[in-house]
């Protein structure tokens, strides 16, 4: 069987792992290259889009002229949905946004949805696609945000246990707050997915499942 060649790119080391242990299992039929840059975490931090959308561009050049990838992926939440459009614009290759696909499966009862980021800058834009996600979608959504921004520093020096420890707090505190949903912002807080079991009663979505559904579906359209 011929693989075909998608290209992850990523602004934070820390999605590598989940993304990878789950596509090499869910999706065998890929060969992946993850292209990684964290410094494009500080220039949305900085709040430089610009300069952030510049060197996306450069990754993708190279997904795209290197590699000869047949779809790119971004990664990152905090990377706006216009950037995404405009770099997909820009390129003969589709270039996805990972966390656009949760957002309309999130949106779809309407109502209050949780949004759990450990990654402050991620908080605009996650919401931003989810209202986006429900305006599309034609329903009424309130977003019930919370950031724990010491469990991202946690994972980013290697204490998972206090990463999940935190994630899992801040997870069943927005559960307390008469949410429907609860989305995780961001690909690195998936690992907590398989903890939840027992403890959390209302959906729990996270972008890996509906990822792959959109990269398999945009890979169909291109043969």
């Amino acid at each position: 069987m011929t693989k075909r060649k998608v290209a992850f790119v990523h602004t934070s080391p820390a999605a590598i792992n989940p993304l990878m242990g789950f596509y090499s299992d869910a999706a065998p039929e890929l060969e992946i290259t993850n292209l990684l840059d964290d410094g494009i975490l500080r220039l949305l931090s900085a709040k430089d889009s610009r300069a952030a959308q510049l060197r996306l561009a450069d990754m993708l050049k190279a997904a795209d002229e290197t590699y000869e990838v047949e779809l790119a992926m971004i990664t990152c939440s905090s990377v706006s949905n216009e950037t995404v459009k405009d770099l997909n614009d820009a390129f003969d290759l589709p270039v996805l946004k990972i966390d656009y696909p949760m957002a309309r499966q999130a949106v779809k009862t309407g109502g209050r949805i949780g949004v759990a980021a450990t990654f402050a800058p991620t908080l605009v834009p996650t919401s931003k696609l989810l209202n986006e996600a429900a305006a599309e979608a034609g329903v009424t959504i309130e977003l019930v945000p919370e950031v724990e921004p010491t469990a991202y520093e946690a994972l980013l020096i290697g204490d998972t246990a206090t990463h999940d420890r935190l994630l899992l707090s801040l997870i069943e505190r927005l559960a307390s707050r008469d949410v429907g949903t609860i989305v995780l912002a961001q690909v690195s807080m998936a690992r907590i997915t398989s903890q939840l079991d027992g403890r959390i009663e209302i959906p729990v979505l996270s972008s890996l499942q509906t990822s792959l559904e959109a990269v398999r579906e945009t890979l169909a359209e291109i043969h």
